[in-house]
């Protein structure tokens, strides 16, 4: 009867961890870290000489319930008054699957 019980139990607690996990862990192809992700990746080079201006977009989710910013390329293109793109890259951050945020990087002229 216990081994009956115990069988029961465990659905009902995997169930409510399989679903709250990484709630707002933003997405990357290097995987992201169970505890804290803080890390980089490069999107995109162009044939653009390199550029001493830099822009930044970022969004960011709480809880997986709350998801706000806007990412965007051209919305970092405004934020370093870029009109010629030469580099972009993301950056990702993630603590605990409560708190993510990724953001977008231009840099260029």
């Amino acid at each position: 009867m216990r081994e009956i019980f115990i069988f029961k139990k465990i659905p009902s607690l995997m169930i409510p961890s399989v679903l709250m996990t990484a709630c707002a862990t933003p997405s990357s192809h290097t995987g992201m870290g169970f505890i804290r992700t803080n890390h980089y990746e490069g999107v995109m080079v162009t044939s653009n000489p390199a550029g001493k201006k830099r822009g930044v977009a970022c969004t960011e989710n709480f809880f997986g319930l709350i998801t706000q910013g806007d990412a965007t390329v051209s919305a970092a293109m405004k934020d370093g008054a870029i009109t010629s793109v030469s580099s972009v890259d993301q950056h990702y951050e993630s603590t605990l699957g409560i708190y993510g945020k990724t953001c977008t990087i231009v840099t260029g002229n």
